[in-house]
């Protein structure tokens, strides 16, 4: 058997889906599990669908926290911690702000969820972890199960640019994608 590498270096993010204005500790909060965020996207509107409505009303906002790069192997407890923040937020047992914590690797957006799924990898605590986005021949591509938002590229130039920030703080080469067959 290959003897296992150490954990790579991941470039954290939180995805914020809310309505403004947002809270004015919400980033402390998450500077408290995070570090400094390093940037932050625009908000932008979320309009992809209305599942979000009947808890948290419409005119919602998606907007994107990176910090800096930590070892992978912590999605979990991200998640586990990020729900603890939400539900400092929620009014009559409703969520105000949905976080959705992940991370970017070289080769793709993994995030972290509550639902299970046959394309989603169960982690611990009933948290499963999920390749969102990869990346490949210098561009984001969606799978079969990406949502709307995220297939659509509105947000691959901020995670382009984490995925920059990541090759150039970690000093790791990018490593050479295959198509999904090769060996």
């Amino acid at each position: 058997m290959r003897q296992a590498n150490a954990s790579p270096a991941v470039l954290p993010l939180v995805g914020v889906l809310a309505r403004p204005p947002l809270p004015v500790d919400l980033d402390p909060m998450l500077a408290e599990l995070f570090g400094a965020a390093r940037c932050a996207s625009d908000a932008c509107r979320f309009d992809w669908t209305d599942y979000y409505d009947p808890e948290m009303g419409p005119g919602l906002v998606r907007s994107f926290r990176a910090y800096a790069p930590k070892p992978a192997g912590q999605l979990a407890a991200w998640k586990l911690s990020t729900g603890e923040i939400e539900n400092l937020y929620r009014r009559d047992g409703k969520r105000t702000v949905n976080l959705d914590p992940g991370y970017i690797t070289l080769g793709g957006l993994f995030l972290a969820s509550t639902k299970d799924g046959p394309h989603r990898l169960y982690l611990t605590h009933g948290i499963y972890g999920e390749l969102t986005l990869l990346y490949r021949r210098g561009r984001w591509e969606s799978l079969p199960w990406t949502f709307p938002d995220f297939r659509s590229g509105r947000y691959d130039r901020f995670l382009t640019e984490c995925r920059e920030r990541l090759k150039h703080q970690s000093g790791v080469p990018a490593p050479e994608q295959k198509s999904p067959g090769a060996s």
